[in-house]
């Protein structure tokens, strides 16, 4: 995935979908009819924690249909690095579900029709402390 102003360092790759892993940000790109758990949730964080550690942004890429329970994001660990989530989609309904995603999420979390708006909210609240990869060679996940 090309992000003008981004490289790419890695993508990994599972069941679920794909992670797209830059410097400064994580774009995460769930395949059609998936639904995400609590466990799958919890999967992604600490695998955020693992790997990031420099402040980042999340987008959830939201290209294909899939559910996700609200709920969920109650059962998140606190990650002080994370500073926020930003959900891409030009959908109606998968615009609404976020809205009521975001009231269940502590923290900063935005919705965009476009990856690029997405970008520029999250350079706006994302720190990039240097210029040299942390992220870990661990692919545990």
């Amino acid at each position: 995935m090309h992000i003008t102003g981004k490289q790419l360092l890695k993508t990994y790759t599972f069941e679920e979908g794909n992670l797209y892993l830059y410097e400064d940000v994580i774009v995460g790109e769930i395949n059609e009819g998936v639904h995400i758990t609590t466990e799958e949730l919890l999967s992604f964080f600490e695998f955020f924690r693992e790997n990031y550690k420099i402040p980042f942004g999340y987008i959830s890429y939201r290209k294909n249909s899939y559910s996700i329970d609200p709920q969920v994001y109650k059962a998140l660990p606190e990650n002080t690095l994370l500073k926020g989530i930003a959900v891409v989609t030009d959908q109606k309904f998968s615009t609404l579900n976020a809205q009521v995603e975001k009231s269940f999420f502590n923290g900063r979390f935005e919705v965009f029709t476009t990856i690029n708006a997405a970008i520029n909210w999250l350079d706006t609240i994302v720190p990039l402390e240097n210029h040299q990869s942390n992220i870990s060679d661990n692919k545990r996940m």
